[in-house]
């Protein structure tokens, strides 16, 4: 029986500073956003490393990340 996964959207919300993401293994938080025309540049940070690495919001969406909601 094949399972569906849903993958959740990131909207432009889940992209401000201080929002985290997931990948499920992975947190990463957003340190900044950046809007340019029709492109958006989105700086995250892993939370177990620290490392800050710079990705166009549709880089984010092809990695499977999901915005962390609150249970």
């Amino acid at each position: 029986m094949p399972l569906s996964v849903r993958r959740a959207r990131l909207r432009p919300r889940d992209l401000v500073p201080d929002r985290y993401l997931t990948d499920g293994r992975r947190l990463f938080r957003v340190v900044s956003r950046f809007v340019n025309d029709d492109s958006v540049l989105v700086v995250i940070e892993d939370s177990l490393t620290l490392d800050a690495l710079a990705y166009a919001a549709v880089e984010l969406v092809a990695m499977g990340l999901r915005p962390v909601r609150a249970a």
